[in-house]
């Protein structure tokens, strides 16, 4: 048993993904009443939970679920009914064990030191590659690589894609990029100025012949824009952009991300049309309908949703929303949101950058300047500025999408429009 953990121990200095296999309960005949194992991603196993067919669902599921990163309980059936001869029932744990966050620093210098601390206290393990042996303070790092040479130090720093790198050392960026850049790091960053930062990348494409696909994944100059200034405050600036990067975050402003919601009235085919592509330039998109919409097209429109509860078009998808709290929930998942509301209720409280009236009645339905910075309206029945600040012609031919910032578009003529010898 003790080989086991000392295994699972090794697996986990490693930073290997695994699976701790445990016998929790027994019932009847059974190979073995106790037992581990531990099963790696590519079925490989340590130890044994009774051989047999307890032990080859356990390997099956263990795989599984470390493809899923999920622990579960499974129980195996060795009933004579099912064409075993034990007779009995094993319960067994699946305990998945991820790799823990690393982040390997090239440097042991003041701003490494400050990354090191933040880095800890954001539960990544720390790890310090040096040239330097005054810089090898184990109270500042999990684990220390020293050698005489950047390459000595490097022969036991495992980087994969579960490893952050950050470089600031002295002297030896040049070389440490030439090793780590064609890495599978999940980030790599450097410290130095945009000059520094360009001469190495020239040097590297150029004279090392690195690939630019390689080259584009540097984070250099390291860190988002905050004013940073003394080691610490860099240090803040450099967490946030790993986190950022390692969570998929926007990295601005949680008021300025609120403030990028646009509404739109109406969710048929053409309001459709304009929130797909509001949504795939980066708006934050809410699509307001009536309890039981009219389209007619509606393979290609978001107010299926309303029927639906979820309808995609073109790869976006858009989810209908019972309060603004779950609409505003849909958005943050990088869907679009739908709320039943045809008076509008909701653009007073939710305050948007933009209202766009896009339901195409050829008439104003309480639309006006006052409900957002930005308010643009569709076809006929508005007038800018007094009931938006934007109409958009909507009537077919020349004029289609002109831009109105005072006067009215086109009138309905009531005579539908000719595509194709239909009407």
């Amino acid at each position: 048993m003790d080989k086991i953990f000392t295994e699972a121990a090794r697996l986990e200095q490693e930073h290997r993904l695994f699976a701790l296999v445990t016998i929790i309960r027994v019932k009847g005949s059974t190979p073995r009443s106790e037992g581990r194992m531990i099963v790696l991603a590519d079925g490989k196993s340590i130890g044994t939970v009774g051989g047999g067919i307890s032990e080859y669902e356990a390997i099956k599921e263990a795989v599984r679920l470390i493809q899923l990163r999920q622990s579960d309980t499974i129980c195996v059936d060795l009933s004579v009914g099912t064409g075993h001869q034990c007779g009995g029932t094993v319960e067994l744990f699946i305990d998945v064990v991820s790799p823990s966050k690393r982040m390997v620093l090239f440097g042991g210098g003041h701003v490494n030191q400050a990354i090191a601390k933040i880095a800890r206290t954001c539960d990544f393990s720390t790890e310090l590659v040096e040239t330097r042996s005054e810089f090898a303070d184990d109270k500042l790092f999990d684990r220390i690589h020293l050698g005489s040479t950047v390459e000595a130090a490097l022969s036991d720093v495992v980087i994969d894609e579960h490893t952050v790198v950050v470089i600031a050392t002295h002297g030896m960026d040049k070389e440490v990029l030439q090793h780590v850049i064609p890495s599978k790091a999940a980030y790599i960053g450097m410290l130095g100025s945009r000059k520094k930062v360009d001469a190495y990348l020239r040097y590297l494409k150029e004279e090392k012949q690195i690939a630019s696909m390689h080259l584009d994944t540097l984070f250099a100059p390291i860190g988002l824009d905050i004013g940073s200034e003394t080691p610490e405050e860099i240090a803040v600036s450099v967490m946030g952009e790993v986190l950022k990067v390692l969570r998929g975050g926007s990295g601005q402003s949680l008021k300025k991300k609120e403030s990028k919601l646009v509404i739109v009235r109406g969710a048929g085919d053409i309001a459709t049309g304009i929130i797909h592509r509001l949504h795939k330039a980066g708006y934050r998109v809410l699509a307001l309908e009536i309890d039981k919409p009219t389209t007619i097209r509606r393979t290609v429109a978001f107010s299926e949703a309303v029927y639906e509860r979820s309808t995609v078009v073109e790869g976006v998808e858009c989810r209908l929303a019972n309060t603004e709290e779950e609409a505003l929930n849909f958005i943050d998942q990088g869907d679009v949101a739908l709320l039943c509301d045809q008076k509008g209720d909701s653009i007073r409280s939710m305050r948007p950058l933009v209202v766009v009236d896009a339901i195409i009645a050829k008439r104003n339905l309480t639309t006006n300047p006052s409900m957002a910075p930005l308010v643009i309206a569709l076809g006929p029945g508005f007038t800018a500025p007094v009931d938006c600040h934007v109409v958009i012609e909507t009537q077919r031919g020349h004029d289609l999408g002109r831009i109105i910032i005072e006067g009215s578009a086109q009138e309905n003529t009531g005579i539908p429009g000719m595509i194709g010898n239909y009407a």
